[in-house]
């Protein structure tokens, strides 16, 4: 692993084609920007599944019923109640 200091807003050159930018940074957290080729596929997070390199990988549901179909309508949601008077 290589370990690197750098200041706000400045930049490192990976390979002549990657750029990081470190953008923000507090107690434990860095925000960094990212510039890199198309072809260079970026992860942010190494313990999930690997991410589909292209969009057109991913499955679609077609006209895909919403998990709410077939419950009943609420009445009456949202409007308040005030206890009448006798």
């Amino acid at each position: 692993m290589f370990i690197i200091s750098r200041s706000r807003l400045e930049k490192l050159l990976i390979n002549g084609n990657i750029e990081i930018t470190i953008l923000d940074f507090s107690r434990n957290r860095v925000r960094f920007g990212i510039k890199a080729p198309k072809e260079i596929r970026i992860q942010t997070n190494l313990k999930t599944s690997p991410v589909p390199e292209r969009t057109d990988q991913i499955a679609e549901i077609p006209n895909a019923a919403s998990p709410l179909d077939g419950l009943p309508a609420a009445v009456g949601i949202g409007k308040r109640r005030w206890p009448t008077k006798e």
